[in-house]
């Protein structure tokens, strides 16, 4: 499954079918959890994962999610350094090993809020000063969703998403025809309460994009250090740039640069962050 689909057909799942894993099936998982972990984010951070497994006698992992998910047998946990960019890079590490188990037929769900930053910490190998932002639970689709799952389904708006037109941008023209797939598997990509705080703004004269950040202050500070719409961005910025490579399209992210003025005004005349430039 290549990386288009594997984005296309990833959902949210929190209702998993306690099966028990078998030691082909852990050692997949902490394979690709460990490819993940030696690989680093568009801003150069590393962050530290690790796997919780269930007992392997049919009792799920746990990982104190208050009930919101239900027969998961394993856990992925991350911890990061706190900096510039730490935020974004856990998003982009983290995501890019959710698509691969979505490639290989495993379902997900990312987790921000409520679960045991203690246990998480203790999973991923934290050390003192890191963060531990997320968890990734993992398993297999049970055949019945539970109701705390669709209580929550529901009040995420899981099968909603903001048409195009509300998150991709262009300066003096229409979007450009050959970045349109690559723009719709950014605006399917998964977000925290799925809130969607990406915009991108295309200049043609440069053929540069640029990515900013339309923050809910309150609920990126609700955490403290943790800025989970930041990890959304790097969610995004994965998606954008698997997709792009994919169907040839040229480019890199970067860190913003003030050389693109005009657009920098564009978005700060909205209120938006700027985050990173493609090209």
């Amino acid at each position: 499954m290549k990386s288009l689909e594997a984005i296309a057909v990833r959902v949210s799942t929190r209702t998993f079918d306690n099966r028990p894993l078998s030691q082909g099936e852990i050692e997949e998982l902490k394979s690709l959890l460990d490819l993940a972990a030696a690989s680093s984010g568009p801003f150069g951070h590393k962050i530290k994962l690790g796997l919780s497994l269930g007992s392997g006698e049919g009792k799920p992992a746990r990982m104190g999610t208050y009930g919101l998910i239900s027969g998961a047998q394993a856990f992925a946990a991350a911890a990061v350094a706190p900096g510039p960019g730490s935020m974004e890079d856990l998003g982009w590490i983290l995501e890019g090993f959710v698509l691969g188990i979505t490639a290989l037929g495993w379902a997900s769900c990312w987790i921000g809020g409520l679960f045991s930053r203690g246990a998480a910490a203790g999973v991923a190998g934290a050390a003192g000063g890191d963060l531990v932002p997320a968890v990734v639970a993992l398993g297999r689709t049970a055949p019945r969703r539970s109701l705390a799952d669709r209580i929550v389904g529901g009040a995420a708006r899981a099968r909603t998403r903001k048409p195009l037109k509300e998150i991709a941008f262009s300066m003096e023209a229409a979007l450009p025809g050959p970045w349109l797939p690559v723009l719709e598997a950014v605006r399917i990509a998964p977000s925290a309460s799925n809130k969607q705080p990406w915009r991108l703004v295309w200049h043609p004269e440069t053929a540069v994009w640029t990515l900013f950040l339309d923050e809910d202050r309150a609920y990126n500070h609700a955490l403290g250090a943790v800025r989970i719409q930041n990890i959304d961005l790097g969610i995004a910025m994965r998606h954008f740039a698997l997709a792009a490579s994919e169907l040839g399209l040229p480019g890199a992210w970067r860190e913003p640069e003030t050389s693109f003025q005009t657009v920098l005004d564009f978005g700060s005349a909205r209120g938006w962050k700027s985050a990173a430039f493609w090209k």
